[in-house]
């Protein structure tokens, strides 16, 4: 018996230690994955796109077209128009750009709608950078009166393109 139990102690003792190597040592694994960051949205300022002889409402719609859109995309947060130093700033004039970056314009958006003989409407916008003092973009569209929120839609993809670099989608349909 003695023998035995010896044998016994020596199996568990053997069983024991090579459960020790046997075990896979625990290691802490730290794994970071960085996805996104936060993103400031840009202050820019878009005027009213009026036309002195024109109607002012067909602008005032175009301007809040192009406003709630860049808003919506999250990357821009629109100024408030009652902040804006420069008032009545029509699409042919060069801006003032210290009034703008006084109020922390990083970008500066000037338009005008009107009216053509043939009936259709003629929109026009400029795209400024504040800092640097350059037109950054320029460009008219023609479209009938029915369409002028989707003239709206594309001066805003027009913006969003120039200052992301990437295509703009708010003028896209399902």
């Amino acid at each position: 018996n003695r023998v035995d139990r010896n044998m016994k102690l020596l199996l568990t003792a053997a069983l024991v230690l090579a459960s020790a190597f046997v075990t896979p040592a625990a290691h802490a694994v730290l794994e970071l994955n960085v996805t996104q960051g936060r993103v400031q949205p840009l202050p820019i300022a878009i005027t009213e796109f009026s036309d002195p002889a024109g109607d002012p409402q067909l602008g005032s719609q175009v301007s809040e077209v192009v406003t709630n859109d860049l808003r919506r995309s999250g990357l821009f947060a629109p100024i408030d128009r009652a902040a804006f130093i420069e008032a009545g700033l029509g699409v042919d004039a060069v801006p003032n750009f210290g009034s703008w970056r006084a109020i922390n314009a990083q970008g500066l958006v000037t338009g005008r709608v009107a009216p053509q003989p043939d009936g259709r409407l003629k929109a026009e916008f400029r795209l400024w950078d504040v800092a640097s003092g350059q037109q950054l973009v320029g460009q008219q569209y023609f479209g009938a009166g029915e369409n002028l929120r989707r003239i709206g839609h594309i001066i805003a993809d027009a913006v969003y393109e120039r200052l992301t670099g990437e295509k703009g989608y708010f003028d896209t349909r399902i």
